[in-house]
């Protein structure tokens, strides 16, 4: 393929390299601007502080920034709590003993996303313990 494509450069019919159209630069985008002053530098204690106050338009903007920066699972639970985001299909339909069974062996991610989404909305006690035990 590559001695192909030299043939047809030495042939003439390709052009020399430098009849090729020259690329046009393109200036750098900024992103979107975050509706926290200087997020990447606050701890995750700091935002989720000032999550509650915020719009869901703010929140998906951060959600997405978090996302695909620093990935803190604290700061996710807590913007997909207020979002409404229920930690898996059909968390709201289930009572204590279903979250329980939800939770057995299960990773230390999804105990910190049901804690944020129990505190956010229902807020019973026996989940909100059961999810305390490895959220910390």
């Amino acid at each position: 393929m590559m001695q192909s494509v030299k043939k047809y450069l030495r042939s003439g019919r390709g052009g020399k390299a430098s009849a090729l159209p020259e690329m046009q630069r393109q200036e750098p985008v900024d992103p979107p601007a975050l509706p926290m002053a200087r997020y990447d530098k606050l701890s995750a204690a700091q935002v989720c502080s000032h999550l509650s106050g915020l719009p869901a338009t703010d929140l998906i903007k951060l959600g997405h920034h978090e996302r695909t920066n620093q990935n803190r699972v604290v700061v996710l639970a807590d913007i997909d709590a207020l979002l409404g985001n229920e930690p898996w299909p059909g968390y709201d339909g289930l009572d204590v003993d279903g979250v329980r069974f939800g939770l057995d062996g299960a990773a230390r991610d999804r105990f910190v996303k049901v804690l944020a989404y129990e505190l956010a909305h229902q807020n019973r006690a026996g989940v909100v313990l059961a999810a305390q035990q490895k959220s910390a």
